[in-house]
């Protein structure tokens, strides 16, 4: 079968990119049939598969590139029990794409799915995955038929990525082989996408809608506490798919996932919570998951926010408001790929989530690991609004009023209308702020919270949202009683 797949990423290269190239340029992708017969070989991928997180950040810290490559993968997937981060995941992967590795620029294509990575998300991807793909001495598909298990699975991802058309066209029968191979040799999100395809079947895939193949798949990825695997599988738990329909094991499993950073499990653990899903509502508990997300799902974690404010607000004014029957919404079935991807399609779509980072316990799980403590700061002087010196200032309404340059700021910081203006966004709240506007202090404490446009700065987060606070923001308050909780003041 891997001699199968591999033949047709070479005539699929051939037929719908390569063919531009011109013949000596084609030459390399032909020459790999050669490697086909060296795939007992020993092959780097199966040799970092096999390493310790250890060794590859060390081998990754004396520049070679396939580590560094392989070290973005591990925390973008929060695979070898490492929390998701793609900030370490893109600091990797732009060193593996700067030393013009195709694991480096496969990478850097994965990680412009996601909203923090900040690019134009579509065009990046499938710019990147071309540029993996199209090496004109065919690294990435030698590599893979020499039984590379990472190579397998970066082809597999590309096959399934609409953004490499028209260039490439997208290939699901191909790309359930590579995940195929991939997952036999051990790879953990390989399993969760194969499993994926198993138990949906979607398109032209060669094979039968197969549950009980998909949800073992997800049960071997799991136990290595990968958080798609367990994500997936809370939601096998919440739909019935696969399994019986259990919301308290659909729990377990999206906070074991979201407790390790995977956003999309964050969001739904906070509806769980917010609503009562499997148990009783605890809306304070949702806020603190649903912040957890602020980092990857930053509009949808403020949208979030608001409406568990309000939930909470309607609880103590007790008017009946407080918590429906609502459901957390979950990735609906068609979805393909895990974490928190763009929205090419609109079964990606799912709850959003809030402000700070850090965890407070939920459902005791087996497989939460615990927190740790962040490093508490020093004593906080009284609060004093410091303007930002590299800032220069923006020119705000003719009426100058400290609501209108909040409201010109937010516009800049969510991007209304045009790109996000970290820097104009920071001078207006501030302008605003120092006029007097407690709504605007708020949005500086975040903004240093979040380090966005600033340093990440807790204790000035924590200033700015205590001045907040004194100015009678209520929302600004919980976040000091959270934050000081946090911080362990």
């Amino acid at each position: 079968m891997h001699y199968c797949a591999l033949a047709r990423v070479i005539h699929s290269s051939n037929k719908y990119g390569i063919m531009r190239m011109g013949f000596f340029r084609i030459l390399p992708y032909f020459l790999c049939i050669s490697a086909l017969n060296q795939a007992l070989y020993a092959n780097e991928g199966s040799s970092w598969l096999q390493s310790s997180v250890s060794d590859v950040q060390k081998a990754a810290d004396a520049k070679d590139a396939y580590a560094q490559g392989f070290l973005a993968l591990v925390y973008a997937h929060g695979d070898k029990g490492v929390d998701v981060s793609f900030e370490s995941a893109k600091r990797w992967a732009l060193l593996s794409s700067q030393a013009d590795h195709w694991l480096g620029h496969f990478a850097l294509g994965y990680l412009a799915r996601f909203p923090s990575d900040g690019l134009d998300n579509a065009r990046n991807v499938g710019r990147f995955y071309l540029k993996a793909f199209q090496d004109p001495d065919g690294k990435m598909i030698k590599a893979a038929a020499t039984g590379d298990p990472i190579a397998s699975y970066a082809l597999a991802e590309i096959f399934t990525s609409d953004e490499v058309r028209p260039s490439l066209v997208p290939d699901l029968d191909l790309a359930a082989r590579h995940y195929s191979v991939s997952s036999n040799a051990g790879y953990g999100p390989a399993m969760v996408e194969f499993s994926l395809l198993k138990t949906h079947a979607v398109g032209d895939v060669g094979f039968s809608k197969d549950l009980a193949g998909g949800i073992s798949l997800l049960e071997e990825a799991s136990r290595s506490n990968l958080p798609s695997a367990h994500h997936y599988l809370g939601r096998a738990y919440f739909k019935g798919l696969g399994v019986k329909s259990d919301l308290k094991m659909a729990l377990v499993h999206f906070q074991a996932a979201a407790d390790r950073g995977y956003a999309i499990s964050q969001l739904t653990v906070a509806d769980f919570y917010a609503y009562g899903v499997a148990g009783p509502p605890k809306v304070d508990l949702a806020l603190r998951y649903a912040r957890l997300a602020m980092g990857q799902q930053e509009k949808k974690a403020l949208e979030k926010i608001a409406e568990y404010e309000a939930l909470l607000a309607g609880n103590e004014a007790g008017n009946g408001s407080s918590v429906s029957a609502a459901m957390p919404r979950v990735p609906s079935p068609t979805e393909m790929t895990p974490p928190p991807p763009t929205p090419p399609s609109p079964g990606r779509t799912l709850p959003g989530a809030p402000v700070e980072p850090t965890l407070t316990p939920g459902l005791p799980s087996p497989y939460a690991p615990p927190v740790p403590s962040p490093p508490p700061v020093g004593p906080l002087t009284p609060p004093t609004p410091i303007p930002p010196a590299p800032v220069a200032p923006v020119p705000i309404p003719s009426s100058g009023s400290a609501v209108e340059a909040r409201e010109l700021a937010k516009k800049h910081y969510f991007g209304r209308g045009s790109p996000p203006d970290y820097g104009k966004s920071l001078a207006l709240f501030t302008q605003s702020a120092n006029a007097g506007d407690g709504e605007a202090a708020r949005y500086l404490g975040i903004m240093y919270l979040r380090g966005k446009g600033v340093p990440k700065d807790n204790a000035k987060a924590l200033e700015w949202f205590t001045l907040a606070s004194d100015r009678g923001d209520a929302l600004a308050g919980k976040n000091v009683q959270m934050l000081k909780s946090i911080l362990g003041n």
